[in-house]
């Protein structure tokens, strides 16, 4: 999103020129758009899907990821199926108790966005490069949004791996590869100059503070009884600042 979306590089991005290269079949800034779309990773109906169908967790038999929308009996890899950043979108909606939508948000904000560009013919006039601007903000925030919903999501399996220490049921597999998922969606929010965390702090800080929460690695039982309360303690606040920064409702919190 701080390539294909954003506007700080004249001829890149949001400001690349609305006209044809040659024989190309759409413009420079068409092209920018469904570069940004196709890393969200939506099918292009994905709106007909449930959140528990792109999250693989229920709905249709045939609709779950993918679908042969067309009828050919063949999945087209760039059109008929979701990846990555959307089917995690859809997975933090369905892990919601409130209203929450961010894959719906970010998916129809390109829609609309796309079709702005396309019914224009040559450049974008300022009102509508604003108009695509704030689409764009809107795919950001919600992308965003699901990223730091996520990392809410592995604060809460880390806390309760931790819970499990001296139990049969404590599984380090599972407690390592919940820090990691973690710490690498934590690491994301560095990329976005837009970002919340940016902007709640000054600069880094509120980036900086998150980090300094969740550490380098996983704190272990064998670290002794202070040492693990006191990371407890640091990724509650993780998680607390995480809230604040995307204003996520409490019950979605504890949800996740």
């Amino acid at each position: 999103t701080d390539d294909y979306l954003d506007d700080d590089v004249d001829a890149k991005g949001l400001l690349s020129p609305n006209t044809r290269d040659g024989e190309a079949l759409y413009t420079a800034l068409e092209h920018a758009w469904d570069e940004g779309f196709g890393y969200f990773g939506a099918a292009r109906d994905f709106d007909l899907y449930t959140d528990a169908e792109v999250a693989a967790a229920g709905g249709r038999a045939d609709w779950q990821i993918v679908h042969d929308t067309n009828g050919d009996c063949r999945i087209d890899l760039l059109s008929e199926v979701n990846f990555g950043a959307s089917t995690n979108a859809a997975k933090r909606d369905r892990g919601a108790t409130t209203e929450i939508d961010l894959g719906g948000d970010a998916f129809d904000a390109f829609v609309a966005g796309r079709r702005l560009i396309t019914e224009t013919e040559g450049e974008l006039s300022a009102e509508q490069l604003t108009t695509l601007r704030g689409y764009r903000d809107t795919i950001v925030s919600a992308w965003e949004k699901a990223y730091a919903a996520t990392a809410v999501h592995y604060i809460n399996d880390v806390l309760a791996d931790m819970d499990a220490f001296g139990t049969e049921t404590y599984v380090f597999a599972d407690h390592a590869k919940h820090w990691a998922e973690l710490k690498g969606f934590a690491l994301a929010f560095q990329f976005n100059p837009r970002s919340p965390l940016l902007e709640m702090d000054r600069g880094m800080r509120g980036f900086d503070r998150l980090h300094g929460f969740l550490g380098d690695a996983p704190v272990l039982a064998a670290a002794g009884e202070t040492a693990v309360a006191d990371y407890r303690t640091a990724l509650e606040d993780a998680r607390a600042l995480l809230a604040e920064a995307y204003a996520f409702a409490a019950e979605d919190v504890a949800a996740w």
